[in-house]
């Protein structure tokens, strides 16, 4: 198991504060405080199955094959929207679904969009390859998540403001830390506290970090956003996707049409719903 965030953190376990009964406030100051106890209360918990690890969720799989391939953004938004009956989902990863695609943009878009709907929304970048969504924000990769899985950060040295929105960004951190012990079991407790304190958690990966962490997000998420390059649906193969069916969420599956995300997408969310 690795090491607490940092000594914020351990000073809350020992101290054995009890977990916050109501949300925070909007306010980042807040939320990082309310993430901290969090995290702390989840060492103290016992170890069995949640309730949303005892039921599987239906698939939108048929005969190895998921459909429909969509290939706009407001298509992606409202398969999304609708399979969180009509909400933005507490908790959703948006991954490149080959190693050929990069699914930052879409991340960042879809992130943004839901914004519009929802007062707290978090994107966590899990990935540790260049695929990053910092660059395209403009904001510095680390500290970032991998620096807090590891232990070598806190929340408050990681969350951060995109400069267009009032998204918050988790960037993805250093890609050659490495967490000691159980990095899944670590990465669990995150994951909770977040789903906690925000109202939507937007994750993105790219294939190898989706591929990582799938038995660690088996029956956690609502939905997965799964990208692929321009012209795969042409080429009919589905194994790539294969490799997150066990996910047991519904899947929608975004074909990139090299054009780049579309400025105009998140505008228009606010009118759903």
């Amino acid at each position: 198991m690795g090491s607490p965030p940092n000594t914020e953190d351990a000073a809350i376990i020992d101290a054995g504060i009890e977990e916050a009964v109501e949300l925070p406030s909007t306010r980042p100051n807040d939320l990082r405080h309310y993430l901290q106890q969090r995290v702390a209360a989840s060492h103290r918990e016992p170890s069995a199955q949640s309730p949303r690890q005892t039921a599987p969720r239906p698939l939108k799989a048929g005969n190895g094959r998921i459909r429909p391939i969509l290939k706009s953004l407001d298509a992606v938004l409202n398969h999304v929207v609708a399979a969180a009956n009509g909400e933005a989902p507490r908790a959703l990863l948006v991954s490149s679904a080959s190693p050929k695609a990069d699914a930052a943009a879409e991340a960042i878009e879809i992130a943004r969009g839901f914004v519009a709907k929802r007062e707290r929304v978090v994107l966590v970048d899990l990935t540790r390859s260049a695929s990053a969504v910092s660059g395209a924000l403009g904001l510095p990769r680390a500290p970032g998540f991998t620096d807090l899985l590891a232990g070598r950060a806190g929340f408050e040295d990681v969350i951060r403001i995109d400069p267009d929105t009032a998204l918050q960004v988790i960037p993805a951190g250093n890609p050659a830390i490495k967490s000691d012990g159980d990095e899944l079991a670590r990465f669990g407790r995150l994951f909770d506290a977040l789903t906690k304190a925000y109202d939507c958690v937007v994750l993105h990966a790219d294939y190898d970090a989706a591929k990582k962490l799938k038995p660690a997000l088996r029956l956690e998420l609502p939905v997965m956003v799964a990208v692929l390059p321009k012209g795969a649906s042409a080429k009919g193969g589905q194994e790539d996707l294969s490799e997150f069916v066990r996910l047991g969420c519904p899947i929608v599956v975004y074909e990139q049409d090299g054009k780049g995300a579309r400025s105009g997408f998140f505008g228009r969310v606010a009118a759903m719903g």
